[in-house]
């Protein structure tokens, strides 16, 4: 039998984030024993980490309002635009990737399929 439960999105993303955690702690525990007794859990740590996983942070409650208030093909054009930006940053301002055939043929696809969803929105069937 399908057991259906009434959970809200925010008891589903904290019970989410709790299974991450176990496992990611777990692991870390496994295979950084010794990297965690010489230096610590926080070792390195600085402001330019605490700014990435805020800035992953602010990303994932973005997306959890473009879910709640828009359709799911939103959410994947979304999701392609921030990668594609995300890309874009790392080739022209951190040097740090390569722009090749494949990316610019992604870049057209993402750009050309935003842009036909955007031009022609599907109308809701009636019945």
């Amino acid at each position: 039998a399908v057991v259906s439960t009434q959970s809200t999105g925010w008891l589903r993303n904290v019970q989410l984030a709790l299974c991450s955690c176990i496992v990611g702690i777990g692991n870390i525990a496994l295979t950084q024993q010794d990297h965690l007794t010489e230096k610590g859990a926080f070792y390195d740590f600085n402001g330019t980490i605490a700014a990435v996983i805020l800035s992953q942070a602010y990303g994932g409650l973005l997306i959890s309002l473009v879910v709640k208030y828009t359709d799911n093909i939103v959410k994947v054009f979304a999701t392609s635009i921030s990668i594609i930006l995300s890309s874009l940053i790392t080739i022209f301002y951190l040097g740090e990737l390569s722009f090749t055939m494949t990316f610019g043929c992604g870049l057209f696809l993402v750009v050309t399929a935003s842009m036909i969803y955007s031009a022609f929105p599907v109308k809701a069937k009636t019945e």
